[in-house]
C-alpha cells in the first residue's frame, strides 16, 4: 500500500491486516493506552479489526463522515498509530465552525513508551495536519486531548494547534469522567 505521507524519515500509511498483531500489543499495553482509551479498553485482534478495519474508507460507520486508520512508520520502523476523520456536526456546533468548513480530527497512540517525550508526536501531528490540508482540503485540523496528558497537550502545541476551551468532563476513562482540551489548527 502506498504511502499517504513522507517526511523526514517518516511515513503514514493505511492500516492493513499485517499491522493487527502489532496493534493488538499496543492497544493491550496499559501504559500505552492510559491516555488513550484507558486501561480498562484493550483491544483484542478481534476487536482491531472491528476499530480500525472495518471502519476505514468506504466503511466508515454513521458517527463520522470521513475516517481512517493508519500507521507511521520511522525509518520503516512502525511507531505510532494515527487516526483521521470528519466530526459529526452535532460535536461541531458548539463552536459554530461555518457548516461548509471542511474539519478533521487526530488522534495519536505512540507504540513504544521508550520513544515518549522525544519530539516525535509533534512531528507526526505535523506530517499529519499537513496531509488533512493538502490532500483532504481541511481547513482546519481538531484534537481533544485529555487535561492531564501533558505530553499529548504538548505535542499539539509544538505542532502548531492552540487550546480552544476545556471540555469538562468530556470522556470517561477506567469510569472516571476526564476533563479535555478542544484544541485546533490553525
Amino acid at each position: 500500500m502506498p504511502n499517504l505521507a513522507i517526511r523526514s524519515g517518516l511515513s503514514l500509511r493505511t492500516v492493513e491486516e499485517k499491522d493487527v498483531p502489532l496493534l493488538t500489543r499496543w492497544r493491550s499495553d496499559p501504559a500505552v493506552i492510559m491516555f488513550y482509551s484507558g486501561r480498562d479498553h484493550p483491544l483484542d485482534e478481534a476487536g482491531v479489526r472491528r476499530q480500525y478495519l472495518a471502519r476505514s474508507g468506504n466503511d466508515a460507520p454513521e458517527e463520522v463522515r470521513e475516517y481512517q486508520a493508519c500507521l507511521v512508520e520511522k525509518d520503516g520502523r512502525p511507531v505510532a498509530f494515527v487516526q483521521f476523520y470528519r466530526p459529526r456536526p452535532d460535536e461541531l456546533s458548539p463552536f459554530h465552525y461555518p457548516p461548509e468548513e471542511v474539519i478533521f480530527g487526530i488522534d495519536l497512540l505512540i507504540g513504544d513508551p521508550g520513544l515518549w517525550g522525544k519530539g516525535l508526536g509533534s512531528r507526526i501531528i505535523e506530517m499529519t495536519r499537513d496531509y488533512l490540508r493538502e490532500k483532504k482540503s481541511a481547513r482546519r485540523v481538531i484534537a481533544d486531548p485529555r487535561v492531564d496528558n501533558h505530553r499529548s497537550v504538548k505535542a499539539f502545541e509544538r505542532a502548531g494547534f492552540r487550546k480552544v476551551t476545556r471540555l469538562d468532563a468530556h470522556e470517561v476513562f477506567e469510569g472516571i469522567s476526564q476533563d479535555c482540551w478542544w484544541m485546533e489548527y490553525p
